[in-house]
């Protein structure tokens, strides 16, 4: 399978009071970290070598390679932290210099992907800090667009975890106000559907908070999006530049879906930088 991936990424040392970490001079290594370890989690789960042991005769062998991954990271100018990365996580991507301002950054994500149409399986917008680790990920994805066809996007659910005693686990964009989004989204049309995986029956739902720091289109979607008025329409009206632009434009063209919470498990990432849990456990919100 031939995947790309574009990771928008934006470091500017500024506000230590912002709420985006991006702009906070202590959450530096936070979010080189962050980084470091989505590019880890695409190789590893998708992508490079893989090898087995043979304790008998005290080698590795070279396994078949995965997927075909090519992952770019996005930039506003230089204001990144690519340059501190470890030689080998800067050999995983390539780096596109983009002249955008920081709040349409995603946009450019967008282009960037648009001018790759015709030679990839799946197209992917993902945050510099989501984690996936499900190498049935994007099979997954095939057997839910081979039943529902293109108008219908599967997006996953996003998690954290951690809380008190580190092993607790949150989705965190499961539900919000439906008025955020029903200028955006009609959640009645059509929806709920089922479907089986491996004896399991799967049960997905239009959501009111279709977010998830990343969306996942096939070759067919590309098209549909990228011929749609929602195109770079530069629409920063749903929450934030930066929400809109992980989220409004696919939402404005395709049904969106996430699994219920008794299926949340069948398609998920994760928020690699923690913000939410805390109010498990009655912290303030960071």
């Amino acid at each position: 399978m031939r995947i790309l991936v574009v990771i928008p990424h934006y470091f500017a040392a500024s506000d230590e009071k912002s709420v985006n970490r991006s702009l906070r001079p202590s959450a530096r290594q936070d979010r080189k970290v962050c980084l470091m370890r989505t590019l880890q989690t695409l190789q590893f789960t998708f992508g490079g070598e893989r090898f087995s042991l043979n304790h008998m005769k005290a080698m590795a062998k070279r396994a078949r390679k995965g997927h075909q991954l090519d992952i770019l990271v996005a930039t506003a100018g230089a204001a990144h932290l690519l340059d501190e990365l470890p030689p080998v996580y800067r050999a995983l991507f390539r780096h596109v210099q983009t002249p955008s301002q920081p709040q349409y950054l995603g946009f450019a994500a967008h282009a960037i992907l648009a001018d790759h149409a015709g030679k990839y399986d799946y197209y992917c917008y993902v945050e510099d800090d989501i984690g996936i680790t499900d190498s049935c990920f994007f099979s997954k994805r095939r057997l839910f667009d081979a039943q529902f066809g293109p108008e219908a996007l599967l997006q996953p659910q996003r998690f954290e975890v951690g809380g008190r005693t580190g092993l607790r686990k949150l989705y965190v964009d499961y539900a919000m106000r439906p008025g955020r989004t029903e200028p955006y989204q009609d959640i009645a049309d059509r929806p709920r559907l089922r479907f089986d995986y491996a004896g399991d029956e799967i049960t997905v739902q239009r959501s009111t908070y279709p977010s998830a720091g990343s969306f996942f289109l096939n070759a067919q979607q590309l098209e549909i999006w990228r011929k749609s008025a929602n195109f770079l329409d530069g629409d920063v009206s749903y929450l934030s530049p930066l929400d809109s632009a992980a989220t409004l434009s696919v939402m404005k063209t395709f049904r969106i879906y996430k699994p219920s919470l008794d299926s949340a498990w069948f398609f998920e990432v994760e928020h690699l930088s923690p913000r939410w849990i805390s109010l498990m456990d009655g912290g303030k919100q960071l």
